[in-house]
């Protein structure tokens, strides 16, 4: 079925652009939205000016993020094509969008499945759904790669969160639903697959009444395949404690990448406490120490927030301490902004030069930490998946058995191989290497 876009008096194939930021179940609802664009006979480009309709998949998890939508909803706007505003901001600020510009049309992240409705709508809409409707998941392969988000929601209460107001439900998809797409996605020739969620580590318990992750991983390592590697979401400590037993056999199969990442947000018990995290700094370090005691290798990464409310410099310094004494592999690094509607945007704020200085100090003692870390590789020789490219370098990048980036000395002809690889160099961030042979 084709659709056409009414256009000076001519009918031509609808081009649509999708711009996408944030996370990656909004990356995941865009693959989702692309899917049913192009099976409803849209033509997907990759550029505003190609474009007849634009969608605009926004985040609001952070202030400086918002003010970036909002500019770009507004350049947008200036252009002269339908806009169609999709993501957490629709959720968040729906009236102050529409302010903007009467003309954009709305849907929510639980909405995605109308986007062919919000497309060819004459007048302009606000397409909102409570809960999200998994009929359709991303069944496309980009380069190597697949994204299956497996649920949004979480069970959680966390005072800083605005996202808990764009998606507040959990709703997991079904494992054998899970396990069918996993197969369409290898069938189409991924190597990578992503199974992600806002919190992975609560997967399914709005559907089974317990945690059911180890389950849907065993079921998708029974395939029958074999060439393909898994990588995990973040996880909640406070969840992932249930079943770290049943995770770590999981992280031993070769077909999983010894990678987690388990957001501990502050060093500090008494910051958790005003965010509301219900679990301790203890039970963060000892998942940690039991990873890395049975699980060789393994890369653990964080986020920390530095300057939340309540956070004074003792409660920053062990935020500090625990990056240092713990060596935690990659820490993602975030600057307390108040969000709408959040417990902490009404408690007493830190100033913004004392979390300026705070975020600008932590950011240099974990790139140093993780300096350190990378430093070890250099010589080494190691065995990688080559699963995406470095568009500013044209360079090919290679995973590690534990996630770690290695960029490499070859381009887009080796996508989708493995090799062995000479490591000659590191950054913070990532590793440098040769391909010594293709494997």
């Amino acid at each position: 079925m084709i659709y056409h876009y009414r256009c000076n008096g001519l009918n031509t194939l609808v081009k649509v652009y999708i711009e996408t930021y944030g996370c990656a179940l909004n990356k995941a609802d865009s693959l989702v939205m692309k899917r049913i664009l192009v099976e409803n006979g849209y033509e997907i480009v990759e550029s505003v000016e190609e474009a007849d309709v634009v969608i605009l998949n926004t985040c609001v998890v952070r202030y400086d993020t918002e003010v970036r939508m909002f500019k770009r909803i507004e350049q947008l706007v200036k252009i002269g094509k339908k806009l169609v505003v999709s993501g957490c901001l629709t959720r968040v600020y729906p009236y102050k969008v529409k302010a903007i510009d009467s003309s954009i049309s709305m849907i929510s992240p639980q909405s995605i499945d109308k986007i062919v409705t919000a497309i060819e709508s004459v007048n302009t809409v606000y397409l909102y759904d409570e809960f999200k409707s998994f009929n359709v998941l991303p069944e496309i392969v980009e380069g190597v790669k697949a994204t299956i988000p497996v649920a949004e929601g979480c069970l959680d209460e966390c005072s800083f969160c605005v996202v808990k107001i764009a998606r507040p439900h959990l709703r997991s998809v079904p494992i054998e639903r899970v396990v069918e797409v996993v197969k369409k996605v290898l069938d189409k020739g991924a190597i990578e697959i992503e199974i992600t969620a806002q919190d992975l580590s609560v997967y399914g318990y709005d559907l089974y009444g317990k945690y059911v992750l180890p389950e849907l991983l065993k079921r998708i390592l029974e395939l029958e395949r074999e060439g393909f590697v898994i990588r995990l979401g973040q996880m909640n400590p406070r969840h992932l404690v249930f079943y770290l037993d049943d995770l770590i056999e999981i992280l031993k199969d070769k077909r999983v990448y010894k990678h987690v990442h388990i957001p501990v947000q502050s060093g500090s018990n008494k910051v958790l406490e005003y965010m509301n995290r219900k679990h301790s700094i203890e039970l963060f370090i000892d998942i940690v120490k039991e990873l890395r005691s049975k699980v060789e290798g393994i890369h653990i990464a964080t986020d920390i927030i530095v300057g939340h409310p309540g956070e004074e410099e003792e409660d920053f310094v062990k935020s500090v301490e625990l990056i240092t004494m713990y060596g935690i592999d990659r820490v993602h690094i975030a600057r307390f902004s108040p969000r709408p509607q959040t417990k902490s945007s009404l408690m007493p704020q830190i100033p913004d030069p004392v979390k300026k200085m705070r975020s600008s100090y932590i950011e240099k003692v974990y790139e140093a930490v993780a300096l350190s870390i990378n430093l070890e590789y250099v010589g080494s020789v190691a065995k990688v998946w080559i699963t995406e490219i470095d568009k500013s370098r044209g360079r090919a990048v290679g995973r590690l058995f534990n996630y770690r980036p290695v960029v490499l000395d070859v381009g887009v002809e080796a996508l989708g191989r493995q090799a062995y690889t000479k490591i000659e160099n590191a950054t913070f961030y990532d590793l440098r290497g040769k391909v010594l042979s293709y494997i």
